[in-house]
């Protein structure tokens, strides 16, 4: 007797002025024996989430602010060494963008959040240092301190 097993592994993530990027996958496969649904299920997980994290990175279309709609700008979000806002960010020791870092760091001290805080949380969340958190996990980081902590105060919206 076939058993089938179908999984599903699906990621959505916080972008930039309030957009979300989301994409799952789904397999459908059949196992003869009960004895070996564990270790089935364990490569199917691991495989759809490889293959998630993997393509998830290209996010496609993203609006660029300031800009019309019809000005496509197609954003990888892998860091690329040899833009200059890469080294500049990287030679601050944070890897998100100055803009970012700035109200990160402004909610930090309008609430009393410690660093060691926000680096658990960082942590828990992305499995990354805070100052290591890319665009994309900033973005959600911060949606998580405002949804928590409200907004900080004078905050722009640019």
């Amino acid at each position: 007797m076939a058993i089938t097993l179908e999984a599903n592994y699906s990621k959505k993530l916080g972008l930039p002025q309030f957009s979300s990027h989301q994409y799952s996958i789904t397999v459908r496969t059949e196992v003869n024996d009960l004895a070996h649904i564990q270790q089935a299920s364990t490569h199917l997980y691991r495989q759809l989430q490889e293959a998630v994290d993997r393509d998830i990175q290209e996010t496609g279309f993203l609006p660029v602010s300031g800009s019309s709609l019809h000005e496509p700008a197609r954003t990888p979000l892998r860091a690329d060494p040899n833009r200059p806002a890469f080294n500049q960010q990287a030679s601050s020791g944070w890897t998100c963008s100055p803009k970012q870092q700035a109200l990160i760091e402004r909610m930090m001290k309008e609430h009393g959040l410690t660093t060691d805080a926000l680096e658990e949380l960082a942590q828990s969340r992305f499995q990354t240092p805070l100052t290591r958190l890319n665009k994309m996990q900033a973005s959600g980081l911060i949606d998580e301190l405002i949804g928590t902590y409200g907004s900080a105060k004078g905050r722009n919206r640019s």
